[in-house]
Formats: structure tokens, sequence, C-alpha cells
């Protein structure tokens, strides 16, 4: 039962995926990295359905897909301007949890275990980079914030991967040996995952078109 509703909930991201597939030629190309990361989100939880399905561990993709979303996450950061006028840093926390990332996969472990200190420190970055860009929209945005797609994002970002950051900590802790525990665990996470992507795709919704251009007489 459990392992049903996770899995029904872990596609929910389709929704926003849908949602950006069709609005695609009308989205301003600043919104691009986000609408990439669902889609390689989508792709991931259909690869771990089939892998589950087959009786394999999904480990692989996993791994591959937080490197990826972490990547366009960066990516989406600095369309935004996160790191206003140092935009010359942005590959800094691409090198140093890119870093981690790889010793932790071809070192200590292997590709196929699951990355939990990678998850950790990218979920954290994660949510101290989305603070700061919520506050800024707060502060200098005159528009609602249900009506402001980065803000949404944002909100989404930090309520996931808060709860992420939790998660894979009792996870390093061994703190994962009961099932009863394990399992509770696991559903809060599907239902906060189901509430981010709905609220993924009520920002892509709110996506602002791209931009005319009219040449003047």
């Amino acid at each position: 039962m459990i392992y049903s509703i996770v899995t029904g909930f872990s596609f929910s991201i389709g929704v926003a995926a849908i949602i950006g597939g069709l609005r695609y030629n009308r989205i301003n190309p600043a919104y691009y990295p986000f609408l990439y990361c669902c889609w390689i989100g989508l792709m991931n939880e259909c690869i771990s359905f089939i892998e589950s399905y087959e009786g394999h561990s999904n480990a692989i993709n996993s791994n591959i897909y937080v490197l990826l979303e972490f990547i366009l996450f960066i990516w989406q950061f600095y369309r935004w301007g996160f790191f206003g006028r140092h935009r010359y840093w942005w590959p800094v926390p691409l090198i140093i949890i890119g870093g981690v990332w790889i010793w932790e996969n071809f070192f200590p472990y292997r590709l196929d275990r699951f990355s939990s200190y990678f998850r950790v420190l990218y979920s954290f970055a994660l949510v101290l980079m989305s603070i700061s860009i919520l506050n800024r929209q707060i502060v200098r945005e005159k528009q609602h914030l249900l009506k402001n797609p980065i803000a949404l994002i944002c909100l989404g970002t930090i309520i996931y991967y808060t709860y992420k950051v939790l998660v894979e900590a009792f996870w390093l802790y061994g703190l994962n040996q009961g099932s009863n525990f394990r399992n509770n665990v696991y559903l809060i996470l599907a239902f906060i995952n189901l509430f981010t992507n709905l609220i993924f795709a009520l920002a892509v919704l709110w996506m602002p078109k791209k931009l005319r251009f009219t040449l003047p007489y």
C-alpha cells in the first residue's frame, strides 16, 4: 500500500512536465532550466519504476539524476541572478558539490549505492539558495506570491529539500532500521513530494511568455 502511494505520488512531477511541454514555445527562456529539471525528473521516475518492476535497484539512475538536477538548479539560479555581480562564481558550487558526488560514487562506494552525503549537501545548498531568492522576491516584487513562478519554485524547493535533508541524515546515522519508522518517513515524503510537485505545476502555469520585440518605424 505504502509502495503504491509513494510510486503514484512520485509521478505527480508529470503534471508540471506536461504543462511545461505544452507551453514550452511560449515560455520565457529564463525558466527553461527548471522545465528541463521537471522532464528529467519524470524520466527518472519512469526508469525507477521499470527497474523496480524488474526487481533491480534504481540507485544508478537516481545517482545520475540528482547530479543532473543539481546542475540544472544552479543554471536556473544563475539565470535568476542569484550570483549578482559575482556571476563568475557560479562554477564554484558545481565544482565543490560535484566533487563530492564523484568522490562518493567512485571511491568509498560505487555508483550502484545511493549517495547520501551528496544528497544532504546538495539539498542543503538548494534550500539556502532558494531562501535567498525567495527573500529577494518578497522584498522587490509587487506581484502576488501565488502568481510569482520564481517564488513558487523556491517555496516548493525549500519545503521538499528541507525534509530531504532530514531523511538522508536519518539514513546516514542508521536510524532507518525499524520498518515502521522507515515506512512512515517514506509516506510523509510522498505527501510532501505530491504537494511540492503541485506547487511546481502552478509555477509553470504562471511562467511569463517570451518577450516580443517590435522594430521601430
